[in-house]
């Protein structure tokens, strides 16, 4: 259990972005739900103005049609829309994401930029309990942003004359909140491990944003490699890697581009393949995520602090990673000039690519990163 004390400290340096974000989540969860409702109402008041311009709704007598009327046979869809255009789920996710890396970068990244942490590591705390703090006061923001949003987006549409589109759904709308939930979570302990790399805030953003994309992004660099050298032949490993379960451990992004939000109300087997996947491998990445962040957390050098990168014996990998990922892209971005893909085109982009990445990566790891120690 974190203690009291090193939570208060937590608490000082991310209250207002705290605040905030609980604050940012019960309107992301409920003003879209309201301005879904009003288009409905407006659509339905169109429909009665004009009941001639649709034949296929209008039936019978306009005023005599109740809301539920205006929508289709049970499908979900309708005519008008449906449950899934009342749930937000895009606008919370992003919203996780943003405020997840913030609150990550300020109680690890900012607490590095400012030397605090020189006084943090002098507490009669063990880095273990450091990280740990950190993580349960991020973890609680998202929590609360999300019980709270997600509980004020359930009772106005119960209570709403949209209520019909729930009923008999309650349970997988919960299930889609308590998701979304898990995702902020991981999203926050995925930018949380990040600040275990970099040495400062600035760092740790670009570090949580490559870890974002580099699972999937270095599948499609392979592919795009392959296509240029291969160009008659079909590989689809990137295809099957996105809907595989490691793939979707490794990347909170790709486990929600797995689920389908518009069909897990309406359709039951893209319903089943979501709560016996999705929420699971949701908690599987925070697990993962925690350990290594933790484990990286007790092993950063204190004395690297407000460097790019803390691992000084690592720079080597990077170098080589970074240079590699720029060379394919280069050669990617080359290759596409001329149809099919042409080999030629490709070697010349990588070559070109390789050369520009060893000079950033030199001044960014090296020369940069002791300028900004120093």
């Amino acid at each position: 259990m974190p203690s009291k004390v090193l939570l208060k400290k937590d608490w000082k340096q991310v209250s207002l972005l705290w605040i905030l974000l609980v604050f940012l989540g019960i309107v992301a969860f409920t003003v879209p739900v309201w301005t879904d409702m009003y288009a409905y109402e407006q659509q339905i008041l169109e429909i009665k103005q004009n009941p001639s311009d649709f034949p296929d709704i209008v039936t019978g007598d306009v005023n005599e049609m109740v809301p539920e009327d205006f929508f289709g046979d049970g499908s979900g869809y309708g005519y008008l829309g449906g449950l899934n255009g009342l749930i937000p789920s895009g606008g919370v996710i992003f919203l996780f994401v943003i405020f997840g890396a913030l609150m990550a970068s300020v109680l690890i990244g900012s607490e590095r930029n400012s030397q605090m942490s020189d006084f943090t590591m002098s507490l009669p705390y063990t880095r273990t309990q450091l990280y740990i703090s950190k993580w349960v006061l991020g973890a609680t923001g998202i929590v609360t942003s999300t019980l709270i949003g997600g509980t004020l987006m359930f009772l106005i549409i119960r209570f709403s004359d949209y209520s019909f589109l729930m009923e008999g759904k309650e349970f997988k709308v919960i299930a889609m909140i308590l998701f979304l939930m898990l995702s902020g979570i991981s999203f926050f302990s995925l930018s949380l491990w990040m600040g275990s790399f970099g040495g400062e805030s600035i760092s740790q953003v670009i570090w949580t944003f490559v870890a974002l994309i580099f699972p999937m992004g270095i599948l499609l660099l392979v592919q795009g490699s392959l296509y240029a050298f291969f160009p008659d032949r079909l590989f689809l490993f990137v295809e099957e890697a996105f809907e595989s379960i490691p793939m979707r451990i490794l990347s909170p992004l790709n486990n929600i581009f797995n689920v389908d939000m518009y069909s897990v109300y309406t359709d039951q087997s893209v319903w089943n393949d979501f709560i016996t996947y999705a929420p699971i491998l949701s908690i599987a990445n925070i697990v993962l995520t925690f350990g290594l962040g933790l484990w990286m957390f007790k092993e950063a050098p204190q004395e690297n602090n407000g460097r790019f990168f803390m691992f000084s014996s690592w720079l080597w990998l990077i170098h080589i990673v970074i240079v590699i990922c720029f060379a394919m892209l280069g050669g990617v971005l080359f290759s596409v000039i001329s149809y099919p893909q042409n080999m030629i085109l490709y070697v010349i982009g990588f070559v070109i690519a390789a050369f520009l990445a060893h000079l950033l990566a030199k001044r960014l790891l090296y020369r940069f990163n002791l300028k900004l120690k120093s």
